[in-house]
């Protein structure tokens, strides 16, 4: 009996057991797929591991951070945190508690904001937007299930780190504090497949193309159906 139930779980390729959630994603998918492809569009995949989002999308993000740390430091000098241990260790505690806090709920806020921007050109609003919970990586996750212009899901992409990230670290520059600092930092790092998979969008040439975006329905990146401009 249990061989038979292990037979009947679906994976995405990568070794991940798809939900049930995800399953009907993969099909409505697959469905709107199968008409574009009528249409004569073409697939091109633009997807990234965890390990790439996790090393190559870090990378990204460092030089904003190091703007944003290089700006606070110039105006603010640098933070002592050993002198903070010394004069009150449970302020320095808790100060660290709340940031670990904080970061933990802005997490959830960060899909939030995907989906509040991807709403916007998404074909039926927020009815499009699906939230969910992946097990394996204990994250939450943002899908829209409907075509997307380029613009719109660059726009959707980057906003959860522009607004928490970087928003954020400018205002921590001219009020002088270090925890918002820091979780500026810790949410525009959060930010790396965000900025990944901008990047290779935006590298991606689709000049003199019809594109439409999907979001891939069970793995990290989306995939773009083309097909040249009919003159």
């Amino acid at each position: 009996m249990g061989d038979e139930k292990n037979k009947e779980k679906k994976t995405n390729g990568d070794g991940h057991v798809l939900t049930e959630a995800e399953m009907k994603r993969q099909a409505a998918f697959e469905e709107k797929e199968k008409k574009l492809l009528e249409k004569g569009y073409e697939r091109k995949d633009i997807q990234i591991s965890v390990l790439k989002a996790n090393f190559v999308g870090i990378l990204l993000t460092l030089p904003f951070v190091a703007v944003i740390v290089a700006g606070y430091i110039l105006r603010n000098g640098m933070f002592d945190f050993h002198k903070v241990l010394d004069e009150n260790p449970v302020l320095y505690f808790a100060g660290i508690g709340g940031i670990i806090a904080a970061s933990i709920v802005l997490t959830v806020v960060h899909e939030k904001i995907h989906g509040w921007f991807w709403t916007i050109g998404a074909e039926n609003g927020k009815k499009d937007i699906e939230f969910g919970f992946q097990k394996e990586t204990l994250t939450p996750y943002c899908t829209c299930t409907s075509p997307l212009t380029k613009s719109m899901y660059i726009l959707g992409s980057m906003m959860p780190m522009t607004i928490l990230g970087v928003v954020f670290g400018i205002v921590s520059i001219f009020i002088g504090n270090f925890i918002l600092l820091a979780i500026s930092v810790i949410q525009i790092i959060g930010g790396a497949g965000d900025i990944l998979i901008t990047a290779m969008l935006l590298f991606h040439k689709t000049k003199g193309k019809d594109v439409v975006l999907l979001d891939h329905p069970t793995k990290i990146g989306l995939v773009a159906f083309e097909k040249e401009k009919e003159t």
